[in-house]
């Protein structure tokens, strides 16, 4: 009997995931607080807080991204590939604040992923492949919902 393959994580998302934009300022060391109406923390219900081993699944990603990018010697020119390269790491810093502290720019996020898509067609399977790990889906989670948004347009309709 073949196994049940599970959905990606933006694939158990409900449709809805958003609100309004408020501003609020909470004291030092508050967790788990919610301000306004609407509140919506889908990504986290789903996919929980960031887990021990989940900068080294993201460092892995990373790694096969990296490779990914050198097997492309001789498909694209070496302006393109440097670029690429370059790009990558502008995503893996983002992608890597996994602390309680830090928060990734859902900006940065999809500026880069969408000029890697465009640009670089040959590495867009390792790239939704490092996408569709929970490791990156909490992070993704805490960028907010246009960073969540852009991973179900562009991962998610890829794959």
């Amino acid at each position: 009997m073949p196994a049940k393959k599970s959905k990606s994580w933006w694939e158990r998302l409900p449709a809805q995931v958003g609100g309004d934009v408020i501003t609020a300022h909470v004291g030092a060391g508050a967790k788990n607080v919610a301000i306004g109406k609407g509140i919506q923390q889908t990504v986290h219900e789903i996919l929980g807080d960031a887990e021990p081993g989940d900068p080294a699944v993201i460092e892995a990603g990373f790694q096969q991204l990296s490779a990914a990018i050198a097997d492309m010697s001789g498909k694209v020119d070496e302006a393109t590939a440097n670029l690429a390269a370059f790009q990558v790491e502008l995503l893996k810093g983002e992608l890597s604040k996994t602390g309680e502290e830090d928060q990734p720019s859902a900006n940065t996020i999809t500026q880069v992923g969408d000029w890697l898509l465009d640009n670089v067609p040959e590495i867009a399977e390792t790239l939704t492949g490092l996408f569709a790990t929970p490791a990156v889906g909490r992070v993704v989670g805490r960028a907010g919902r246009v960073a969540v948004d852009w991973v179900r347009r562009r991962i998610g309709g890829s794959g």
